[in-house]
């Protein structure tokens, strides 16, 4: 992880905090954070409240009812972190997500998040397992009303699991190669980079509604499917990459107004090994651009459709999804309810 290593600012720790502090200023004059009297600084070298992440949380106030926010300083924070369902309305707000930077190396969840109400900005989440680690997760989410604003969340397999529900995700990175966007929660990414690191086979999402019932499914809107930065020389390569595959039968996925690249293999969707025979997905496109998205050739199952009415795109839209008006505009967080 030699690259991480050199991103962090190596001031002295007097200006870094001038510096932090200047820029949670204007972030509170944006807007962009809810309010909280209390301020926690987490600095690596001792100069704010606590040295850790996890420390920060543990000290946190359980079942809050108001934001509780911890500004992380810059650096490599090596650690796994859990908020439990006790700790909720967390903020953690770093440095950007090149500069602020927590780390795991190993099968696991780098963070783990059950308490409703969670809020990260401008931090970079990243296990760094590779493909060795069956399930190596950057982050596990399970909250409620959780938003992801401005950050990057890296890994290869199973990058993401975003497990249960209402889930925001608003102008992020997010890296991976199998099935790395996966779970059953409702979430929507908007204005997102969803980026394949380079193998041979690549599967972007594994979304696992289990019944009709549920109001649960990934959006994907204004994003861009594309292979990383560092591996974009290597676009010819990649043998397939498909959109997603069903982890369970009512799988559900939409991606509108979206750029598609040209690794997406024509059938944009495929089968997952073991699991029921794909009768019962929800696979939708609206209005995406790109060499990748052209649809001719979509696999021929009965829940893969080309939306051409904005109505029909309507359901997948945050303020369906995810009720979005009730709770996203206290956060300060920009984001479309609708098209």
């Amino acid at each position: 992880m030699e690259y991480y290593s050199n991103i962090i600012n190596s001031n002295g720790a007097g200006l870094v905090l001038m510096m932090f502090f200047l820029e949670v200023a204007v972030m509170c004059s944006k807007g962009s954070s809810s309010s909280s009297s209390m301020m926690i600084i987490v600095s690596k070298d001792g100069s704010g409240d606590y040295k850790s992440v996890g420390e920060a949380i543990s000290n946190a106030p359980d079942y809050s009812k108001q934001p509780y926010n911890i500004h992380i300083l810059g650096g490599i924070y090596e650690e796994y972190i859990l908020i439990p369902p006790s700790k909720t309305n967390i903020k953690l707000l770093g440095h950007g997500s090149t500069h602020t930077i927590i780390l795991g190396r190993q099968n696991g969840s780098t963070i783990d998040i059950r308490g409703n109400g969670f809020m990260a900005q401008n931090i970079g989440f990243v296990n760094s397992a590779g493909l060795d680690a069956s399930a190596a997760v950057a982050v596990r989410n399970e909250a409620t009303n959780s938003i992801f604003f401005q950050c990057s969340i890296q890994g290869f397999q199973d990058t993401l699991w975003a497990v249960s529900g209402r889930q925001f995700y608003k102008n992020c990175e997010i890296y991976g190669t199998v099935d790395f966007i996966y779970g059953n929660a409702a979430a929507v990414f908007q204005d997102c980079m969803i980026y394949a690191r380079y193998r041979q086979f690549v599967t972007f999402t594994a979304q696992s509604r289990e019944s009709p019932n549920e109001k649960t499914g990934f959006t994907f809107q204004r994003c861009k499917f594309s292979m990383s930065p560092e591996d974009e020389n290597k676009k010819s390569e990649v043998v397939r990459a498909t959109l997603g595959r069903p982890w369970r039968a009512y799988s559900t996925v939409a991606i509108l107004q979206c750029y598609i690249d040209s690794m997406v293999d024509p059938g944009g969707w495929e089968q997952m090994p073991g699991q029921p025979i794909a009768d019962k997905v929800t696979y939708v496109e609206y209005k995406n651009v790109g060499p990748g998205s052209n649809t001719d050739g979509r696999v021929n199952w009965p829940g893969v459709r080309v939306l051409g009415n904005p109505n029909e795109a309507l359901p997948f839209t945050a303020s369906y999804l995810l009720d979005a008006h009730s709770w996203i505009p206290s956060t300060g967080v920009p984001y479309d309810s609708g098209l």
